[in-house]
Order: structure tokens, then C-alpha cells, then sequence
């Protein structure tokens, strides 16, 4: 493990070497309530390191990173310099970005207020535009931890009581959506859209393909956890292709 610093905190990391040094770099950041070693659990990391250089990070909140109280430090602006930070920290100019769920969100950030860092961008599972507003009856982040306590226990089995006030200001942070669209639609570099066929944002992301045809569209069987963590056989070779195709 590897960490960075960024306005005082621990953004934890993981670098994994592909076939050479000079390989161009992709760098996963996961959902609300996952982190980092979910991307190698079921088999990101080894295809990838086929071709790329890989980087995992564990978002403010999760995992081995610090998990502060302060909802302040969990706005997009802030949590794409977490992302920077590690970038800066690896002596990285940029990376092909790979977001899934709260880690789209945070893509839109990258796109907001880091373009020139990224040689691609795929947001996965989350719609950049509409938000939440597009998941139906999504309820408050209580409700939602209920829910991933009985449907998806791997993914709750390492939270404490002491890091849901940060886990929450996560969940509250996601509200913020503004710009997004026009900072993707002004981004010059390749973007993926990603998502399972019954996933709530999957209508909204072919919507926004309609109108932005140079973007790409990812579908994938599975809900919104099975998409990335189920049938990842489909994603991880849909994802390969966008990739192939988005070196520059």
C-alpha cells in the first residue's frame, strides 16, 4: 500500500506494473461502500496489467484512507484532488480513468477541474447529469446501508459504527451535479459510458449517448452491483476495447 497527501489527509493507493515501465496508466476508484481491493477480487487488475499500468485507490472514507467527520472534505472539487494527488504523488501527467458509482461521480469532477489529467474517461454506473434523481426510490444513506447490509454483505463486512458519519457525508456529497454536462461535453479526450442493462441510470446514459454521439456506450448484464462485480467478464472486455482504442 502507498499513500498520498491531500489537504491533510491519507488518500490510500495501490500501483500494480504492466508490461513495461513506459505503459500508459489506468487508475480505478470504486463505489460508496467499496474500495480499493474490490477491483482486484474479481479480476480488473490482471487483465488490465496485460496492457496498462494500474493504480487502485481507496476514495476519503473507505478502506485504508483516513475517514474524517468533516462533511466539508468530501465535496467533488476536493475528492478529484484526491485523485491528483496520487497522480502527482506516482509523477503520473495522466491517467485513463475508470469510475464506477461514486467513482463516476467523481470522474465528473476530474472533468470539471482536472481535464488536461486525463487521457480517457469512463464513468460507470452513475448518471453525470441527473445524479441520484435518476436511481427510483433511492431513500436516505440509512436506507441504503440497510439494504447493502442484507444484499450485498461483502460489501459492508468492514464498516464500523465510527466511520458511517464519513461514509454518510459521501452519500450527501453525491448531490452535487453542476456543470457536469458541459464539462464532459467540452473534455477532448475519448469518454465511456458504462453500465448493466438493469441498472436505474441505464435509460439517462443512453440519453445523454443520443445526444453526445462521439461518447461510447457500455452495456453490460446485471444490476448495479452485478454489472461491475458479477459480470465482469463483459465489462472488463468491453472496457479493454475502449481502451485499445483510446490511446492516443
Amino acid at each position: 500500500m502507498k499513500r498520498a497527501v491531500h489537504r491533510g489527509q491519507y488518500i490510500a493507493y495501490q500501483t500494480f506494473e504492466g508490461p513495461t515501465s513506459n505503459a500508459a496508466t489506468v487508475l480505478l476508484q470504486h463505489g460508496l461502500l467499496s474500495r480499493r481491493k474490490s477491483w482486484e477480487d474479481v479480476g480488473y487488475v490482471d487483465a488490465l496489467t496485460a496492457n496498462f499500468n494500474v493504480i487502485t485507490v481507496d476514495s476519503l472514507g473507505h478502506g485504508d484512507s483516513d475517514k474524517p467527520n468533516d462533511a466539508t472534505f468530501y465535496a467533488r472539487k476536493q475528492r478529484a484532488g484526491d485523485v491528483v494527488a496520487v497522480l502527482d504523488a506516482e509523477s503520473i501527467t495522466s491517467v485513463h480513468y475508470i469510475g464506477y458509482s461514486m467513482g463516476g461521480w467523481i470522474g465528473t469532477g476530474m472533468a470539471l477541474h482536472h481535464p488536461d489529467r486525463l487521457t480517457s474517461l469512463t464513468i460507470g454506473g452513475w448518471d453525470p447529469v441527473g445524479g441520484l434523481s435518476t436511481v427510483p426510490a433511492i431513500g436516505t444513506f440509512d436506507d441504503l446501508f440497510k439494504r447493502a447490509r442484507v444484499s450485498a454483505p461483502s460489501l459492508t463486512a468492514w464498516v464500523t459504527s465510527n466511520v458511517l458519519p464519513g461514509l454518510e457525508a459521501c452519500w450527501n456529497a453525491l448531490k452535487e451535479t453542476d456543470c457536469s454536462e458541459v464539462a464532459l461535453s467540452d473534455l477532448d479526450v475519448p469518454v465511456l459510458l458504462w453500465s448493466g442493462l438493469a441498472d436505474g441510470c441505464m435509460d439517462a446514459l443512453k440519453h445523454l449517448r443520443s445526444q453526445y454521439p462521439q461518447y461510447r456506450l457500455l452495456v453490460v448484464p446485471g444490476d448495479h452491483v452485478a454489472a461491475r462485480m458479477i459480470h465482469t467478464k463483459e465489462s472488463i472486455e468491453g472496457l479493454l476495447n475502449f481502451l485499445e482504442r483510446a490511446e492516443p
